[in-house]
């Protein structure tokens, strides 16, 4: 577990060393929660005109809207306020030698504090795997892998930001990725008629 522990901080230590001004500043936007809202409408209008029926897309939207909302729940009240894990930028000593975001007032960013699972995580993953699922399905295998970028990008974020241990993202991603899985089988279920191309 010691070993686990240390490997865990020392791929944080590296992340969070690779840094400079303009980097600060792109991965505070991609970290940002409102930055996305153009991609998600973009993602939905999308996924309006690629469906057979219309009529699908109030279950794509409720499904997705659901599980999306469940992942956000699981992260933040099943997991951090359960296990209460400090975050790193919370930690005694591993945090004074970490780097974070500095706002133009002085003040640094360094989260909550409880870390895992990353919420950030959970729920770019959580969207990636339940959109991109569905794109794949109808042979847009692009936008899968393109989804699936953003969210590691996203995740990425977190750990540049000193705010999260790489253990925090990859049970987000789990956690996200499963529970999207699960969202897009209950999709096709409610619509089998999209299941082809």
């Amino acid at each position: 577990m010691e070993t686990l522990k240390s490997i865990d901080e020392l791929i944080l230590l590296a992340i969070n060393g690779w840094r400079s001004e303009w980097m600060d500043e792109v991965m505070w936007i991609i970290t940002g929660k409102l930055t996305w809202f153009p991609l998600y409408i973009a993602l939905l209008i999308l996924v309006y005109f690629t469906l057979k029926k219309k009529k699908n897309f109030i279950y794509f939207f409720i499904i997705g809207a659901l599980s999306i909302g469940a992942a956000d729940a699981i992260a933040n009240f099943g997991f951090k306020h359960t296990i209460k894990r400090y975050r790193p930028s919370h930690h005694t000593e591993l945090s004074e030698k970490l780097q974070y975001y500095t706002h133009d007032n002085g003040e640094e960013y360094r989260g909550g504090q409880y870390g895992f699972v990353s919420g950030h995580a959970t729920n770019s993953f959580a969207i990636a795997v339940f959109f991109g699922l569905f794109f794949f399905k109808k042979s847009k295998k692009r936008i899968f892998y393109f989804m699936l970028l953003w969210a590691f990008l996203v995740s990425y974020s977190r750990m540049y930001l000193g705010v999260h241990y790489p253990s925090d993202i990859l049970g987000g991603a789990m956690l996200g990725s499963t529970l999207a899985l699960l969202a897009h089988t209950l999709f096709i279920r409610f619509t089998p008629q999209e299941l082809t191309a």
